[in-house]
């Protein structure tokens, strides 16, 4: 809310609390993760009188052996709206690349999704979750496989003191790191041929 950009992530072993640190549970506000507390957190602050023309967006990017993908991507086909993953057919699929802009690294083509309170952000949580690469360890029964990026960016007026005011754009990324353990030792069937362990991006 003063302009910056921060970011605060979860990173660990399989089965010790990274996503439902993250994430909790949806469905239950007593057990709701950072992210949702973060986005009911903003737009309570937003709802002060010193901030104007708000606009906030959300993107969710997922990392899946060096494969990006949006989780908040839609496409339509026979009349119908469908939600487009990494595991779209590639005559489907839209790249995304990581590249290196004015204001810093960004990622070209991932969807922006703006929202307007704390249940929008909620539901496409919900909907996001569906397409979330998982998959079965020892360790753990519905183990994340990829890395998740969820952004809120906050674009807004902020009335000063003195009866100036400034527009600030700021943003807050909250990542899921997949699984730091050795696949071996996981006993990963999903693990990509050739590799012993998860190597993490931020």
């Amino acid at each position: 809310m003063q302009g910056y950009e921060s970011t605060v992530f979860a990173y660990g072993q399989t089965g010790t609390g990274k996503t439902h640190t993250m994430e909790g549970c949806l469905t239950t506000p007593e057990m709701y993760g950072i992210i949702p507390r973060s986005a009911q957190a903003i737009f309570e602050s937003l709802r002060k009188p010193e901030y104007e023309n708000a606009n906030v967006t959300c993107t969710y990017l997922e990392i899946y052996n060096e494969d990006l993908g949006d989780l908040l991507a839609e496409e339509r086909g026979n009349g119908e709206e469908v939600k487009q993953t990494q595991y779209s057919s590639p005559s489907k699929k839209k790249k995304l690349e990581i590249m290196e802009g004015p204001d810093g690294p960004f990622c070209r083509g991932l969807k922006e999704v703006e929202v307007h309170s704390a249940s929008d952000v909620l539901n496409l949580m919900l909907k996001a979750q569906q397409h979330r690469k998982v998959g079965e360890t020892r360790m753990n029964r519905h183990s994340s496989r990829s890395h998740c990026l969820f952004t809120i960016k906050v674009k807004s007026k902020k009335i000063l003191k003195d009866g100036g005011s400034i527009d600030f754009t700021g943003k807050l990324h909250m990542v899921d790191l997949a699984g730091s353990e050795c696949a071996k030792s996981a006993a990963n069937d999903n693990a990509p041929s050739g590799v012993s362990s998860i190597q993490h991006v931020v």
